[in-house]
């Protein structure tokens, strides 16, 4: 259960509407309140600059100039918005706009305007009266500073989209969040079991029902579900994998045999979706910094450097997780019995996941191989076992290779041989 709602929770805040809907309640709640408690001022306030003391005539007269002036910073601020999203998803990939939508500042500025929208329709649709006295001048007073806040908030937006369409700054904060998945999901100290086993001949094997990406698998729920049934199961996929509704998915060893029941909560343990997230999926965030490689090396941009910015990005998020042991393939249950064994990542999967598109892409660009085999090298220290080891030695061969076939100036190719040794020398110092 955690894990699904742990899912469902990072949908929810990476919504473009929840966070301006929270917002807009407020401040209904807000205009409301300060309507219905008329008194909340003190004796000679109403003196005050800072507070509003006209007449109810000129008190619906500025709100409604207010209203319509914020009306229009809206239109503006969802038009830029719109512009920023159009551009993120043309020249770095339409996966990266969800990190656009997912931003709280973006989400925190829509809620503002959208509040002070309706703070300004309870406000002005309850002035009116003809006496002096029954002007809610703390309302009146509250909705002109939001006005005025949301001119500032409106330049500092302008600011931060400016910015936030930045190569450099959108592999900062891409390199961030895959940072945070690495903590989230990585363990920090040794599992008993870190490499799944295969299951035993004579299992029951049961296809998922649904075609798409698994976004989130609910593991608590396959732990009790085995426990109740005295079984084990073999999950045989993982969070971003696409699945058909029939396949070899789950494998269960049941003695008795596999009951429907069984086979419905299985199902149900599983969320599929029509495109992979961050919940479950270390390699999201790997996927996504390579997929803004592999656009600036296309031939319509060809910008070098910010293939080199993603690849001294991707090299910090391995350093982090060499430094931790991988996810525990097996979960038992609360007597410690073996219920669940789980498909997991490896290194070899991580490391490939990482460099070898960017290679691929980049087999004639000696900058690029230069720059993956230097990432390779000061991977090096992070590395503590053979299992670590392995992959960035075979992709130090693969990049050498690269080079070879695709290099065509003999001084090249002699800077990237000599890159490729001192990667190898750091790694085999190592041993």
């Amino acid at each position: 259960m955690q894990d699904r709602l742990r899912h469902y929770w990072m949908l929810l805040r990476g919504s473009l509407w929840f966070v301006p809907l929270l917002m807009s309640i407020a401040a209904v709640v807000l205009a409301v309140l300060l309507l219905t408690h008329r008194d909340l001022l003190p004796d000679g306030a109403v003196e005050l600059w800072l507070v509003y003391s006209g007449d109810p005539e000129s008190a619906r007269q500025l709100m409604g100039a207010l209203l319509s002036g914020t009306i229009t910073m809206t239109s503006l601020v969802v038009s830029i918005t719109v512009v920023v999203l159009t551009l993120a998803a043309g020249q770095l990939g339409p996966r990266l706009v969800r990190n656009f939508i997912s931003d709280p500042q973006t989400q925190a500025v829509l809620g503002l305007f959208v509040a002070t929208i309706l703070y300004l329709l309870v406000v002005f649709r309850s002035i009116g009266g003809p006496s002096t006295n029954g002007i809610p001048h703390l309302a009146v007073s509250v909705g002109t500073s939001l006005s005025a806040l949301c001119l500032f908030v409106l330049l500092f937006y302008v600011h931060k989209l400016a910015r936030a369409i930045m190569y450099d700054n959108v592999v900062r904060d891409v390199t961030r969040e895959l940072r945070a998945t690495i903590d989230r999901l990585l363990p920090e100290a040794d599992s008993p079991l870190s490499a799944p086993v295969p299951p035993p001949e004579g299992v029951v094997w049961i296809g998922l029902g649904h075609d798409g990406y698994i976004e989130a698998i609910d593991f608590d729920a396959l732990v009790h579900e085995a426990r109740g049934a005295e079984v084990v199961l073999w999950i045989m996929v993982r969070p971003g994998h696409y699945v058909l509704t029939r396949g070899d998915h789950v494998a269960v060893h049941a003695p008795e045999g596999c009951p429907d029941a069984l086979v419905q909560a299985i199902r149900g343990a599983f969320i599929i979706g029509a495109e992979r997230t961050p919940t479950q999926d270390l390699e999201y965030g790997i996927r996504q910094l390579v997929e803004i490689a592999l656009r600036a090396l296309s031939p319509g941009i060809n910008d070098v450097f910010t293939a080199i910015a993603v690849i001294d990005n991707l090299s910090s998020a391995l350093s982090q997780i060499f430094e931790r042991p991988l996810e525990a393939a097996a979960r038992c249950d609360e007597d410690g019995k073996l219920r669940v064994v789980r498909n997991v990542t490896d290194y070899d999967g991580l490391v490939r996941a990482a460099f070898d598109q960017i290679r691929q892409a980049g087999n004639a660009m000696p900058a690029v191989l230069i720059r993956l085999a230097e990432g390779v090298a000061r991977l090096a220290p992070y590395t503590r076992t053979d299992e670590q080891r392995r992959p960035l030695l075979d992709q130090l061969a693969l990049i050498e290779e690269a080079g070879e076939q695709g290099i065509a100036q003999d001084h090249d190719r002699a800077a990237l041989r000599r890159r490729c040794r001192d990667a190898h020398d750091r790694l085999a110092a190592l041993v």
